[in-house]
């Protein structure tokens, strides 16, 4: 492939960034955001799986395309949702927070990619993306809260009872025949 031709593939697979972005913004207003991110995510897995696996010009640009188009919708429902899960007090740090951790991913994934690139080729690479894109997908579905129809004030407060609640059910009592202070064996 030429650098002209590569160019051209280029254009094609940044172009698709747009219509994520504003896909992302339309299916998260009607779904949620929390699904949003999951759907994109996986659909950027199955994206990624697709590179990997890619053997000509034409699969790899399409799979780019797609791969770039849900990235972006997911940055797009992440940049949405994160503020979201903040209270009010310091939603501009924690947005800044998880803003520079996410930055020095950015940072760092080029080096990760050059290291492994060397040793397990293209396919690996995206192989790898195709796993990190799964379990962030599953982290959100597990972990995150749905927002959708919610005040931020509801929001908060959902999150401070959910920190609140212990985190093992304390055991139930069990009535015992035995005199006060003793133990009966169970049977």
């Amino acid at each position: 492939m030429t650098i002209t031709k590569s160019f051209g593939y280029s254009i094609v697979i940044y172009l698709a960034q747009i219509p994520g972005y504003y896909s992302a913004a339309f299916v998260s207003e009607k779904l949620d955001r929390k699904w949003t991110i999951v759907a994109y995510m996986l659909l950027g897995g199955v994206s990624a799986y697709l590179m990997s696996q890619a053997r000509s010009d034409a699969a790899i640009t399409l799979a780019g395309f797609s791969l770039s188009f849900f990235m972006n919708g997911t940055y797009a429902a992440i940049y949405a949702y994160t503020p979201e899960l903040y209270p009010t007090a310091f939603r501009t740090t924690g947005m800044g927070v998880a803003s520079a951790f996410g930055r020095i991913g950015g940072l760092s994934a080029p080096i990760v990619i050059g290291y492994t690139f060397s040793r397990i080729g293209f396919g690996g690479v995206f192989l790898i993306t195709t796993i990190v894109l799964v379990a962030g997908a599953l982290a959100v579905a597990l972990l995150g809260i749905g927002t959708a129809g919610k005040s931020l004030e509801q929001i908060t407060r959902e999150l401070e009872d959910t920190a609140r609640r212990p985190h093992r059910e304390p055991l139930p009592e069990h009535s015992s025949r035995a005199s006060p202070g003793k133990q009966e064996l169970p049977t």
